[in-house]
């Protein structure tokens, strides 16, 4: 078989050698002489071109040695290299390509940022940074930032609108009392000086119980009660309120009820007790002071699994729908409440509360009249109510008082 099969093999790509038992060659294409048992291989020289992987081993009495080119291999080798070669080229170019356009787009993207910050910088802060449609990191920055100066522009504009409504609205009184105190001045007698600085005075209490609620308002604003959060009973806090008030709503022929909705009777929210019952004390208050005589005031606590709603309503004129969020602006009041007292910081500082609580509030039509919604989230801790608050307990009350 070897002797019919050996010759065929072109280009002796496979040698074959059979010896006997007496080790004379019997048979093959090549007298592989001095070869190891095994495996072994036999390197190019000048009776073969190629490497070769020899094989060795016994065979009955004799032996039969065969051996592989390495031809086929050393070429798949040199192509492998060479393809790898190209490809490792090929990306490198491509890689170090894209990565330096990627670092251009890159850098006048944050040029970009950096002229519209600067141009925030120097006061327009109505400009927002450029959001592309990539959504990548820098776009969720962005995004944030222009967030932030949502908030700042807000913050900015409600400040500078702060400042022009105490000019103007203190403007009047300042004036007034200024008026009153020449008048005393000039006076002929001494009780009519008395008299006009009484008027006086009674008009600086005036000046500074606007200055005291609009200090509140920036201290409630600023977060600075979250530290007095606790577990509040609203229902006993409506009885509070309810009976302080009751005089007060009788003197000015109006009526107060009060209506708990089911088991909510002994209804907890977590929150600054003070400023709860301020908020509810203020509410009362507008109705009272907005409502003709004979008008009916309602205090009702509502709620389910997700919030506790604490409701005020009456009977009076209402608020039309389009005034319903101007009222939560400082000094603003209605022209139809020009003529009664108040400053028109009530509402305001009933909305720094509600806020600091994580709490929201609505007006709506009470048809007639206006109907005022507080909604409280629940924390799932209201349960418990005589045990003392743990620190995971606070970490949650103050997530709750953060949440928008």
């Amino acid at each position: 078989m070897i002797a019919s099969h050996g010759p065929a093999i072109k280009g002796q790509e496979t040698l074959y050698t059979l010896r006997g038992r007496d080790g004379v060659m019997l048979a093959g294409n090549a007298d592989l002489g001095r070869v190891p048992m095994g495996l072994s291989t036999l390197e190019a020289g000048e009776m073969y071109a190629t490497n070769f992987r020899i094989f060795r081993q016994r065979l009955g009495e004799g032996e039969l040695i065969t051996g592989v080119s390495y031809d086929d291999t050393d070429r798949l080798r040199q192509i492998a290299l060479i393809s790898l070669g190209w490809a490792t080229a090929i990306v490198l170019v491509s890689g170090l390509g894209s990565g330096a356009v990627l670092a251009f787009k890159t850098r006048r993207r944050i040029a970009d940022l950096s002229a519209v910050m600067r141009k925030i910088g120097s006061g327009e802060l109505a400009k927002r940074l450029p959001i592309s449609s990539r959504k990548d990191d820098i776009d969720t920055l962005a995004m944030a930032v222009n967030v932030a100066l949502a908030h700042l522009e807000s913050s900015v504009a409600a400040m500078k609108q702060v400042t022009t409504d105490v000019a103007h609205d203190l403007k009047t009184p300042i004036a007034r009392l200024l008026l009153t105190l020449e008048a005393a001045h000039d006076a002929g007698t001494l009780e009519d000086a008395r008299t006009l600085i009484l008027t006086a005075i009674d008009e600086l209490e005036k000046i500074t119980s606007t200055f005291d609620a609009l200090l509140r308002i920036s201290q409630i604003e600023a977060g600075a009660r979250r530290d007095r959060f606790n577990l509040v009973d609203v229902g006993a806090l409506v009885k509070d309120v309810a009976e302080v008030y009751a005089d007060i709503v009788d003197d000015q022929s109006r009526h107060l009820s009060i209506v708990f909705g089911d088991s909510l009777e002994r209804a907890f929210v977590y929150g600054d007790a003070d400023l709860l019952k301020q908020l509810l004390a203020n509410l009362v208050l507008n109705a009272i002071r907005h409502t003709q005589f004979d008008s009916q005031i309602e205090l009702h606590i509502t709620g389910n699994h997700r919030e506790i709603k604490l409701v005020v309503s009456d009977n009076g004129p209402g608020i039309p729908p389009a005034e319903r969020l101007n009222v939560f602006k400082r000094f603003y009041r209605l022209d139809k409440s020009r003529t009664t007292e108040g400053s028109g910081l009530g509402l305001s500082l009933v909305k720094a509360i509600t806020d600091l609580h994580g709490a929201s509030i609505k007006l709506h039509d009470n048809q007639p009249g206006l109907r005022v919604v507080v909604a409280f989230p629940r924390t799932g801790l209201e349960t418990h109510p005589d045990r003392r608050t743990s620190s995971r307990d606070q970490s949650r009350i103050l997530r709750v008082a953060n949440s928008p």
